[in-house]
């Protein structure tokens, strides 16, 4: 166990994945609300056109999540977060300025590149410094998610109208694009300085010379079965959850006539309340009660969802508002039951490979959900035109309840037992080495 003067250096990298989540997700939803701004600009032949480039970042960003979790159970993954920020924070940058549309795609899937360091290395080294509190540690974590999707639509919806300054030819949706992007890049110099790196102890190598195959255990077909089982359901959630945004930007300015600063205000609001509800999910579940919560909060945020285009304008905050605390809940909730159900080992590449099934099918969600609302032609200014595309993107999340009786088949949990007052109190939290 690391010394008391080592806790404060755990918990100051913890905080700062949680930091770098935000900047992930930022990234990923920042041209939400820039779409329409994005085909006027560029003259795109419509919102599939605009949407693309999310949706490569995030094919992208899935497609390489095992290679990246890989890589976080073999190197150091202190090292691997801070080089993923950097890259996608420049990626960003070069949208900025840049205004040809193959240069735009080619940008979005290098930003997802180096974007897909994150999740893999994150999740394994926040659990690793809090290996008694695993659960805990995901959920304090996860607060970056809310935190990510609040700042990067508003942010962008905010200054893509307010920003007064000028460079060459750069449009005013590019100018979030620059500023947040120069943000980024300072938050991954700070971390690479000030987070810290730990390891779970190894056997000691063998006298024979031979590798310890220990340092470096295989995933494990048996364990690599379940995952993909996981997966197959698990993604039904996460598609569920990246249309909702792209759905929502369309459906408040096409039918309710938002201007992109108030679409990415209040895309941006949605997610206000979930930056502390990861934590306190985790918190009102302990161990046992994890599965029952996530299917609970998975039927809640379908019900939600679909009911959404049949409420006036100034309902559409507050009933988003709870579908996405009920939605961003799911993923503290699912991610810290399978963690603490695997070897710390193996965390990297079993994350990063439900991340790969998972993601893939999820990214394709800004693409379709703009083919589907250009198709909706003149419709698109009608309310009621968008209650099958919010009711089949609401039955995806409550058809993926069905993963809990596929996670409590993992096992049972790995390390110590864990009181309850323990994840109640996350500045408690036990550092180990």
């Amino acid at each position: 166990m690391l010394r008391q003067a080592n806790r404060p250096r755990a918990r100051t990298t913890l905080i700062l994945c949680m930091l770098l989540h935000g900047f992930t997700h930022a990234y990923g939803t920042m041209l939400v609300p820039l779409y329409l701004l994005m085909v006027r600009d560029l003259k795109l032949t419509g919102v599939k056109q605009a949407s693309l480039i999310v949706t490569l970042y995030g094919l992208v960003y899935a497609l390489g999540s095992y290679g990246a979790g890989v890589l976080a159970d073999r190197f150091n993954r202190k090292a691997l977060l801070g080089i993923g920020l950097l890259g996608n924070a420049l990626a960003i940058v070069a949208m900025g300025l840049t205004r040809q549309y193959e240069m735009l795609i080619a940008l979005g899937a290098l930003a997802g590149a180096f974007g897909t360091l994150f999740h893999p290395a994150a999740n394994a080294l926040a659990t690793e410094h809090f290996h008694k509190s695993p659960g805990m540690a995901i959920g304090i974590m996860g607060m970056g998610s809310g935190l990510g999707f609040f700042a990067g639509p508003q942010y962008a919806g905010w200054r893509a109208q307010s920003a007064q300054w000028n460079f060459g030819a750069i449009a005013n949706w590019q100018k979030p694009c620059v500023e947040l992007g120069v943000i980024g890049i300072l938050a991954g110099i700070i971390f690479l300085l000030i987070a810290r790196e730990v390891r779970p102890k190894l056997s000691p190598r063998p006298s024979n010379g031979l590798s310890d195959a220990s340092a470096h255990p295989r995933l494990g077909a048996h364990l690599r079965a379940r995952m993909i089982a996981i997966a197959s359901v698990l993604m039904f959630r996460d598609f569920a959850g990246i249309a909702s945004l792209s759905l929502l930007s369309v459906y408040l300015q096409k039918s309710l006539g938002f201007d992109v600063k108030r679409a990415g205000f209040t895309i941006g609001a949605i997610m206000l309340l979930s930056i502390v509800v990861n934590p306190i999910a985790v918190w009102l579940s302990p161990r046992e009660r994890r599965l029952p919560m996530l299917v609970l909060v998975l039927i809640a945020s379908g019900i939600v969802l679909c009911v959404v285009p049949l409420f006036a304008a100034v309902w559409v905050l507050p009933l988003m508002c709870g579908f996405q605390t009920f939605s961003l809940s799911s993923y503290a909730l699912s991610d810290a039951s399978i963690l603490e159900r695997i070897e710390p080992n193996v965390r990297g590449r079993a994350i990063g490979l439900l991340l790969t099934i998972a993601g893939a099918f999820a990214s394709t969600a800004p693409f379709v959900v703009g083919f589907w609302t250009d198709f909706l032609g003149s419709r698109a200014s009608h309310q009621i035109a968008y209650l099958p595309i919010f009711g089949t993107v609401a039955a995806m999340m409550v058809i993926a309840a069905l993963a809990a009786p596929l996670i409590a088949r993992l096992g049972s949990f790995k390390g110590p037992a864990i009181e309850p007052i323990t994840e109640m109190a996350p500045m408690s939290l036990e550092v180990v080495g």
